[in-house]
């Protein structure tokens, strides 16, 4: 399960198909069956109200489980994959639209509106805030930029480069030991052995791009992060093989360092190839695609894009426990999603932003 539309080099043909899906039909919501294969841990369960259904889905705006309609923050974007709040501002980093019309880069939303800062890589993945920087990994690059004037930011500076046959950097943040964690991405890779540079890692670096280490293994594909208060060991968003299993699942992670999550040789389908891997936190469906992550107190928030099942955000404990759908009736597959201030921020393959307060 790779991200919705957002790598064409990684991008997998069923969310391919969903994003047309629903984009031309606005497709009811697949049955959440909770029967799993006998040798897979059981998917989280999960409460998904009855007011999920898509059925109504041209008649109704974005709106969360309890009918607080969601706020527009802005509009007119190509595929929205992370966020940072910095300098008083809110910024998006953009993948662009898979029709060429909307270039990807780094933004700056305001008032409904979204304005492209210059100087930004045409497709940018991951993307945090650190100590008046603004840090953002593109295909091959990491880089951070300094003080902002309103307008733009008037330093950029490249921190990494990575070596031939990368496939690709995923999403960054830091941990409270003011380190910087990335993700590797899959590339055109799916299952099976792999001798691409970092593949199937995330590495950590020093604020200022030096002191590489790899921080964890064995992990298809570490789209996005969180990192509780005060700690280094983030959550993350995991998407499991496409081809060559029977329903993998997919995951959320806690990740500490030296953690070895055991893929290709294991993707959770078979217990007797993972012994001695680390334990994901959190099975997922087969193709649920949970993308990004944000922490509102005690409760971990995750989009899911809509591969299978209708976008929709959902949150769970810190434990991965007690999972509930919390917002629904997108109108494309979800991607980005970050938390601040008591809100939940996210966006769409459409180009749409909007945030929410969760229901008491």
């Amino acid at each position: 399960m790779v991200a919705a539309g957002v790598h064409t080099r990684i991008m997998k043909p069923l969310l391919a198909a969903a994003i047309l899906a629903l984009a031309t039909c606005g497709s009811a919501e697949a049955t959440r069956s909770t029967s799993t294969s006998t040798s897979t841990p059981a998917a989280s369960p999960r409460t998904t109200p009855a007011t999920s259904s898509r059925t109504t889905q041209a008649l109704l705006p974005p709106q969360t489980v309890g009918h607080q309609r969601l706020q527009v923050v802005a509009a007119g974007l190509g595929i929205p994959t992370a966020f940072a709040f910095g300098a008083g501002h809110l910024f998006e980093s953009d993948d662009g639209n898979r029709a060429g019309t909307q270039a990807g880069g780094v933004f700056v939303l305001s008032n409904g509106h979204a304005r492209r800062l210059p100087g930004a890589p045409p497709r940018v993945f991951g993307l945090a805030w650190h100590h008046g920087w603004l840090y953002l990994s593109s295909y091959s690059q990491l880089q951070r930029w300094g003080a902002f004037n309103g307008s733009r930011f008037t330093v950029h500076q490249t921190l990494y480069t990575a070596p031939p046959n990368f496939t690709g950097f995923d999403g960054i943040g830091f941990g409270a030991n003011g380190r910087l964690y990335v993700g590797i991405g899959a590339g055109g890779y799916d299952h099976g052995p792999t001798h691409y540079p970092f593949a199937l890692e995330m590495l950590t670096f020093t604020a200022t791009g030096g002191d590489r280490r790899v921080f964890a293994r064995g992990i298809r594909q570490p789209w996005q992060m969180t990192f509780p208060a005060g700690s280094s060991s983030p959550f993350v968003s995991d998407l499991g093989q496409d081809v060559g299993a029977t329903r993998p699942p997919d995951f959320v992670l806690r990740a500490h360092e030296g953690d070895n999550f055991g893929f290709w040789r294991c993707n959770w389908t078979v217990l007797s190839a993972c012994h001695g891997d680390t334990r994901p936190l959190v099975f997922l469906k087969p193709h649920t695609d949970a993308m990004g992550l944000g922490i509102i107190g005690s409760r971990l928030y995750a989009s899911e894009s809509g591969a299978v099942f209708a976008p929709s955000v959902v949150s769970m404990t810190l434990r991965g426990t007690g999972i509930r759908t919390e917002a629904i009736d997108f109108p494309a597959p979800l991607v980005g999603l970050t938390t601040h201030a008591g809100w939940v921020y996210v966006g769409a393959s459409d180009g749409h932003v909007w945030r929410f307060r969760p229901d008491a």
